[in-house]
């Protein structure tokens, strides 16, 4: 039991390294691109596909479907660049557990839907999305827990503005 306990704290400091904090983001951000370009480029059957869940009512489906790629193509990005990243970490954070909450629900419901997660450029079955989101929002989480600034503009920012003479 010790061992799975040494464990246990030995993946959570590796976790909360400066340069796991720059590779969740990395990870997270272009996860986040790279479905939202998918999504984008398939044009409104990522739409139809949240309507498909049966979860929102039609108009907010609408919204949903609409403003996600978008929502996650801002969120990529400002991860990926390292700025905003507090912000950026938790709608990613959001973003994911909301996907995880509307899979798990068509899970429970008994059905195993293509999710639409990355538009045309991967299909995903419900189980597999609930995995990846999950992941991603543990990856979002840990961002949150250790801002990492390594390789970011954040940290550019904050050097800048304090070294910026006085007026």
């Amino acid at each position: 039991m010790a061992t799975v306990g040494n464990f246990a704290l030995d993946l959570w400091l590796l976790a909360r390294h400066a340069y796991a904090s720059a590779l969740f983001r990395l990870a997270v951000g272009t996860t986040l691109v790279i479905a939202s370009l998918g999504k984008i480029s398939s044009g409104s059957v990522f739409i139809e596909e949240v309507k498909d869940y049966h979860l929102l009512p039609d108009a907010l489906a609408q919204v949903f479907g609409t403003a996600l790629p978008w929502v996650e193509i801002i969120v990529g990005s400002l991860l990926i660049l390292g700025l905003i990243t507090t912000f950026a970490a938790g709608v990613g954070a959001l973003a994911s557990l909301s996907l995880v909450i509307a899979n798990a629900v068509v899970l429970a419901r008994g059905l195993n839907l293509e999710c639409g997660c990355f538009g045309d450029v991967a299909t995903l079955q419900t189980r597999e999305a609930i995995i990846i989101d999950s992941i991603m929002l543990i990856m979002c989480l840990l961002i949150l827990v250790r801002r990492g600034d390594f390789l970011s503009l954040d940290l550019w920012l904050r050097r800048r503005k304090l070294t910026r003479p006085m007026l």
